[in-house]
């Protein structure tokens, strides 16, 4: 959303709420955020921000993971 490259939690939940529209996603926040801490396990962070944040690399990932 902001174009830095990463993306958090609340960035996606943000989107989920502003851009998809859908309340009954939103309201599944527990499995929002497990599959964002599976994601972020798959591969090693380059950054430094990498424990926060998912990387591009890691966002297939975890789109499969909420599926």
């Amino acid at each position: 959303m902001n174009g830095n490259g990463f993306l958090s939690l609340a960035e996606f939940q943000k989107g989920l709420r502003d851009v998809i529209k859908i309340p009954t996603l939103f309201d599944t926040k527990p499995v929002i955020l497990r599959a964002f801490n599976a994601a972020k396990a798959t591969t090693k962070g380059k950054s430094r921000h990498s424990d926060d944040y998912i990387e591009k690399a890691e966002f297939r990932a975890f789109l499969k993971y909420l599926r």
